[in-house]
């Protein structure tokens, strides 16, 4: 399973690249239970964030099942696990965007990763439903794109790409069940 969300946040990487970066990738398994205090125990799902390292952008697809919608809130904070911490990146609660600038995005790197989270808020939990700390996963260097604009995803791309996840999520959820 970890080589297929890989696989999706090298692809994602390289549809929102830009010329000469390099392109750093992150998961986050988001869970009720990581939340401090505990947040929505029946909640859960999965975040991938491609960081372009040279234009400080962000391009991200969360997955959120199990948790009352609309989000009130989705971001990015700065401490490690099992702690509180304040927000670094606000993605204005949207579960899919490309090219959010934000300088703080530099404080995030493959070693320092482990120190920031994803999450997502809502009325009912309002200091965080589910949460997941970031891991990386890889880095994808665009060399030799100098004169070439990267396509742009078509919505579409993203839907199915979260409806793959959603299908990961239903597996996972159900094999949990059976465990028990």
């Amino acid at each position: 399973m970890r080589k297929t969300f890989v696989a999706l946040a090298a692809m994602s990487a390289l549809a929102c690249g830009s010329a000469n970066a390099s392109i750093d990738n992150y998961f986050a398994s988001l869970l009720g239970a990581n939340e401090v205090p505990a947040g929505d125990i029946d909640g859960f799902g999965s975040a991938l964030l491609a960081i372009d390292n040279v234009a400080n952008t962000v391009s991200w697809a969360i997955l959120a099942l199990g948790i009352e919608m609309p989000l009130t809130g989705a971001h990015i904070h700065q401490a490690p696990a099992g702690v509180n911490g304040s927000v670094i990146v606000n993605f204005s609660a949207a579960l899919i965007g490309a090219t959010l600038a934000d300088a703080d995005l530099a404080l995030i790197t493959p070693a320092s990763a482990a120190g920031f989270y994803v999450n997502l808020h809502n009325a009912t939990y309002p200091g965080g439903a589910i949460r997941g700390q970031l891991q990386y996963v890889g880095t994808v260097a665009a060399p030799g794109l100098d004169n070439v604009t990267a396509p742009v995803p078509e919505p579409e791309t993203y839907a199915l790409m979260l409806a793959g996840l959603g299908v990961v999520g239903f597996v996972v959820s159900r094999r949990r069940r059976v465990a028990a």
